[in-house]
């Protein structure tokens, strides 16, 4: 199905992550392919669960818990209405400057999630402490550095940091795979 963002802008418009409650990802993304907008939930495939010695295995899942991907034209009037959507809460960076992506690095972002790199079972062999200074490689965070708050010492999985923004720290959960130590 072809959106009526992509027949206005051809795909040429930034994107934009929106933050949402966590757990309504693709209600919301959902949602905006309803009202014509271009929306992106990039999955990844969650650990896999062991319950009476059957194996589980893992659901698909946001890569980055609490975000979805909107391309759209950079007008503050749009980006403020994004916000009474249902379950969504406010654009990254406020909709006056908001945080821009492009088209390629949404692409190669989603193609990343699509190939399994992000999936909570492989293996990265990164070990972090709580404290530890980590630069973010990827998604709409890509280039800012974090502190961790809640290590990984399994060298797999998630893990929490905080980033500066806005003048204010930010929690977000991301995988290990998307993280360098600085």
């Amino acid at each position: 199905m072809v959106t009526l963002n992509c027949r206005i802008n051809g795909g040429r418009a930034p994107w934009f992550a929106l933050r949402v409650w966590t757990g309504r990802e693709k209600t919301v993304e959902n949602t905006l392919d309803g009202m014509g907008i271009q929306a992106l939930v990039p999955m990844r495939k969650g650990a896999d669960l062991r319950r009476r010695h059957r194996l589980i295995e893992g659901q698909m899942m946001p890569v980055i818990q609490g975000y979805v991907l909107v391309q759209m034209f950079p007008k503050a009037e749009y980006l403020t209405g994004l916000q009474g959507v249902e379950h969504a809460i406010d654009v990254l960076g406020g909709c006056e400057k908001p945080v821009r992506l492009s088209n390629k690095e949404v692409s190669i972002f989603n193609a990343l999630a699509q190939s399994g790199v992000y999936d909570a079972e492989r293996v990265v062999g990164l070990v972090l402490h709580s404290g530890e200074r980590v630069r973010i490689m990827d998604g709409p965070f890509c280039g800012l550095s974090a502190k961790v708050v809640t290590p990984s010492r399994k060298g797999r999985g998630d893990v929490v940091v905080s980033i500066r923004l806005m003048g204010g720290e930010v929690p977000v959960t991301v995988p290990l795979a998307m993280l360098r130590k600085l």
